[in-house]
């Protein structure tokens, strides 16, 4: 926060120290997260100096979840972290079984809105079960709210809804008013996800009418939002514009900077839709530098987005070539924090997957412990069998233990399977085993290896005639293609990216030979996706074609991170090889020099001359036209 801001913090908070007690600080920081955070903070942070100062530990606690919640809202999500992790830890403390649950809640939220999953569900089974034993209505219903977000993030649609329709009935059997706008919200955007349009705007108006009645600005800012996105995409731009500047308007009162400035480049896109171009572009371009000042490269990569797609539409090329190259910059610039998530994302899924399964365990060894002391009232009420009662109360339990002790190893054994293969997927079998045995793998340098940049082309214009299902099965069904080409070379596979491919060879074992069977697989890619093509466009279907650019030399492989790793290639040679296939052309394959050096006895190629390539100077390029 800039020093202005926690100046005037700091004065709110000394005129508040005087006027409220803390629980009634408490009860307004409350009421106030949803319609002004900064507000809330104000109070919650008075509320927590007189609270130690009259040493009452459980209401410090407590305002410290409310300054979490709050800076949460407002985007200061590092402070947000560290202080509901310092109320967690005095909760527990001081036996606040309430705040404990409140705070291990939203620790929930902050995991899942990070990608991990697996984390998010420990902290909402764990706030479940202390509400429950407490009788916290309100905290159960949080709770259910925060699976049903799990469960929506993959995809599995019908649970979501049953967990969110099973929030809404705890909190109204509780009256807890405060919580059906929001989750009122959540059933609507599942069923905007599902393709149910009507139903979903119906819900997100009755979430916006819910909102004005408890006065949650922020759940109605999202709804508005929500509206105007599906107006957007039935073509209706007065509606999707009244939406939004009601969204926009809601978000600068609560002080949700990045949501507005989220909301503004949907603006845009609507006004571009309106032909209002000058008003989209100054819009776009407000959020393209609230993205520079906030130092968040994907804000400004979505608003250089919007802003080449607006010059475009308007008819400036040369502007919109302009925020096309700073759009690919960024993407490349942020491609390391994405493909990091994307890991983070493949590896606590199936940690997620297993914590399910041991959930359903507990809850079957729960249920089989209530069953045998159900069993065993019975057996005391029956004096004449108490012996044979007890030997069969015994031997039950021994099968059961024995039973459940085989069911476990079972899926301990599965998850070390499912483990090794997730490892064999991410790594080389040579660096996965070095991992295991040592712990870690160090990276090496190889002094002469092959990079290949395969990219589907048609791949922007097919997005704009498919569903976004069909548009990934698309790029799937090619990409499995090209894993069985390279899978049949000594070529190890790095990546894709987004609708790129890429592979290298001559690692994890060097060898001289490997630019041949690099180009070899190049041809197999090219012919299968030739065939493709001549048989979708006889059927009139969407059909793609590719690019590809090859250069050998030397580079640094190696494993990214501690836990959430990556195998990676890094050098000039990369960079190198990207901008091949970017100078190439649909079907063809480019290659440099030093490539054509060592492959040339075995491949006819066409010389194209020497190529001015972006940071890289002139290179000699080759067209490789066929196997001699």
């Amino acid at each position: 926060m800039t020093r202005a801001y926690i100046l005037v913090i700091t004065l709110f908070v000394s005129t508040l120290s005087f006027a409220q007690s803390v629980e009634e600080l408490l009860q307004s920081a409350s009421s106030e997260l949803n319609q002004n955070p900064t507000k809330a903070l104000a109070e919650a942070t008075a509320a927590r100096t007189q609270a130690a100062q009259s040493g009452n530990k459980k209401q410090e606690g407590k305002a410290i979840a409310i300054m979490g919640v709050a800076n949460y809202k407002i985007d200061n999500h590092e402070e947000a972290a560290a202080l509901v992790t310092q109320a967690i830890t005095m909760s527990d403390e001081n036996k606040d079984t309430s705040t404990a649950a409140f705070s291990r809640y939203w620790f929930g939220n902050m995991a899942l809105n990070l990608g991990q999953y697996a984390q998010a569900l420990e902290y909402y089974e764990t706030a479940y079960n202390l509400a429950i034993a407490i009788n916290d209505s309100k905290n159960v219903a949080r709770c259910l709210d925060g699976k049903a977000s799990l469960y929506e993030s993959q995809k599995q649609y019908d649970k979501a809804l049953d967990f969110y329709k099973q929030s809404y009935e705890i909190a109204k059997q509780a009256g807890f008013k405060d919580w059906y706008a929001p989750v009122t919200f959540s059933i609507a955007n599942v069923l905007s996800l599902q393709g149910k349009t009507t139903e979903a705007i119906a819900g997100l108006q009755e979430s916006i009418q819910l909102s004005e009645e408890t006065n949650n600005l922020n759940n109605k800012a999202t709804c508005c939002q929500a509206l105007a996105t599906i107006y957007y995409a039935k073509n209706e731009p007065r509606k999707a514009f009244e939406f939004i500047q009601q969204a926009m308007d809601l978000f600068t009162q609560t002080g949700a900077k990045s949501s507005f400035s989220y909301a503004r480049i949907l603006m845009s896109y609507i006004m571009m839709q309106d032909k209002q171009w000058d008003l989209a572009i100054g819009t776009a371009q407000e959020s393209f530098e609230a993205g520079k000042e906030a130092k968040d490269t994907k804000l400004q990569k979505d608003a250089a987005e919007a802003l080449y797609n607006i010059y475009n539409y308007k008819g400036d090329k040369a502007l919109a070539l302009r925020y096309h190259e700073i759009f690919h910059a960024l993407s490349e610039a942020n491609f390391s924090e994405d493909l990091a998530k994307k890991m983070t994302q493949i590896e606590l899924q199936s940690k997620f997957e297993k914590e399910l399964a041991l959930a359903d365990t507990k809850r079957q060894a729960r249920e089989a412990e209530l069953n045998a002391q159900i069993e065993q009232q019975k057996l005391v009420k029956k004096a004449s069998f108490i012996g044979i009662g007890l030997l069969a109360v015994i031997a039950s339990l021994a099968v059961f233990a024995f039973i459940q002790k085989q069911k476990d190893n079972r899926i301990i054994a599965a998850e070390k399977k499912k483990s090794d293969e997730l490892l064999l997927n991410i790594l080389p079998a040579e660096v996965a085993q070095e991992l295991k045995d040592n712990g870690k793998a160090k990276a090496k340098n190889y002094e002469m290896a092959t990079v290949l940049f395969a990219d589907i082309k048609n791949f922007t214009g097919a997005a704009e005639r498919l569903t976004p299902e069909q548009l990934v099965d698309e790029i799937d069904y090619y990409f499995k293609k090209f894993d069985e080409i390279v899978a049949t070379y000594k070529i190890e596979k790095i990546k894709t990216i987004g609708d790129a491919y890429l592979c290298v060879g001559g690692l994890p074992t060097a060898d001289r030979d490997n630019a041949v069977y690099v180009v070899s697989a190049a041809i197999d890619m090219q012919t299968f996706v030739e065939k493709e093509k001549q048989a979708r466009a006889a059927r009139s279907k969407i059909f793609f074609e590719i690019r590809i650019g090859i250069h050998t030399g030397p580079l640094i492989a190696g494993i990214v991170g501690l836990r959430k790793f990556a195998y990676d290639i890094w050098g000039d040679t990369v960079n190198i090889a990207a901008r091949m296939e970017q100078h190439g052309e649909e079907g063809k394959i480019n290659i440099t020099g030093p490539t054509y050096e060592l492959v040339k006895t075995n491949f006819n190629c066409t010389y194209r001359g020497k190529i001015e390539a972006k940071n890289k100077g002139q290179i000699d390029m080759y067209f490789v036209e066929g196997k001699v």
